[in-house]
C-alpha cells in the first residue's frame, strides 16, 4: 500500500508521533503548508524530508 500524497495536519502529527508544539516549531517551517478553507495539509514526502533534516542537523551540532 502506498502512502498518501497529502496528509491532513492532524494525521501528519500522528504519523510523525509528535506533540503539536514540536510539530509546529520544527516541522512546519521546513515544509510546504497547503490550506483548503480551514483545513491544513502537507505533502507527505516533505514531512519525511523535514524530519531527516532535523536528524542530520542534530548530528552536525554534536560534531562542532
Amino acid at each position: 500500500m502506498s502512502k498518501p500524497f497529502l496528509m491532513h495536519r492532524d494525521t501528519a502529527i500522528s504519523y510523525l508521533d509528535m506533540d503539536e508544539v514540536t510539530f509546529e516549531r520544527f516541522i512546519v517551517p521546513a515544509v510546504t503548508k497547503l490550506r483548503f478553507g480551514s483545513e491544513v495539509y502537507f505533502l507527505s514526502e516533505q514531512l519525511e524530508v523535514g524530519v531527516l533534516a532535523l536528524i542530520e542537523g542534530s548530528f552536525e551540532d554534536e560534531t562542532c
